[in-house]
């Protein structure tokens, strides 16, 4: 478990008296794709970090829809804005593809970060790309529609757009595939994406979401 814990970003510079604190509070599990992490309302006693694997992150509307929040990856943190309210989870976290967890006890370990300031700092850091995400979110699905969704995500991602299946693109940006395919069909029609040459016209994208 030490080993695994040295290789998180968050704790490898940690010293081997905290790591071996931290340690004591943690148990590792693995998850089979589908399957859920926690629920919305469950009691959010653990934090959970990310070491392999995605985690979808998501609410469930009135209709049944699914409103995907966010995508976890290897060496994100998962729920602590829970944890420091200590309030229930809001959303539920499901396995994305299999992963691999660190629940760790958040009681014994807030006397650990409250005592280091290296490890508060990272949690903090975390805090805020959080609050980010939700203001994004935010914009992303009430302000704007369909194409001006899409648009502005090609022009956030245009390093790795290629790269992320159209399946996954439209359930982050809660379209259909249908809907997604029209759009880029669109788009590649007017010049502003090139599917061959693999090119983003970012420019050209600005005027759909500004």
């Amino acid at each position: 478990m030490k080993l695994t814990l040295q290789n998180i970003d968050m704790f490898k510079d940690l010293d081997e008296d905290t790591i071996s604190k931290i340690e004591k509070l943690t148990t590792q599990h693995t998850i089979a794709k589908d399957n859920i992490v926690f629920y919305e309302g469950d009691d959010s006693k653990y934090l959970y970090l990310l070491a392999k694997g995605i985690i979808k992150l998501y609410k469930t509307s009135s209709s049944h829809k699914e409103i995907v929040l966010k995508y976890f990856h290897e060496n994100e943190l998962i729920g602590e804005v829970a944890n420091f309210e200590k309030m229930p989870y809001p959303a539920t976290a499901k396995a994305y593809s299999d992963v691999e967890v660190l629940k760790i006890d958040f009681t014994g370990l807030k006397d650990i970060i409250y005592s280091n300031p290296e490890l508060s700092y990272i949690i903090q850091t975390s805090l805020i790309k959080k609050i980010k995400n939700l203001e994004v979110i935010i914009s992303t699905n009430l302000v704007l529609d369909s194409k001006e969704r899409v648009a502005k995500y090609m022009y956030n991602h245009s390093e790795d757009f290629f790269q992320t299946k159209n399946i996954l693109i439209a359930e982050i940006l809660s379209v259909s595939p249908e809907t997604l395919s029209r759009i880029l069909k669109s788009f590649k029609d007017n010049g502003i994406i090139d599917m061959k040459a693999k090119t983003i016209d970012r420019e050209a994208l600005l005027e759909y979401f500004e």
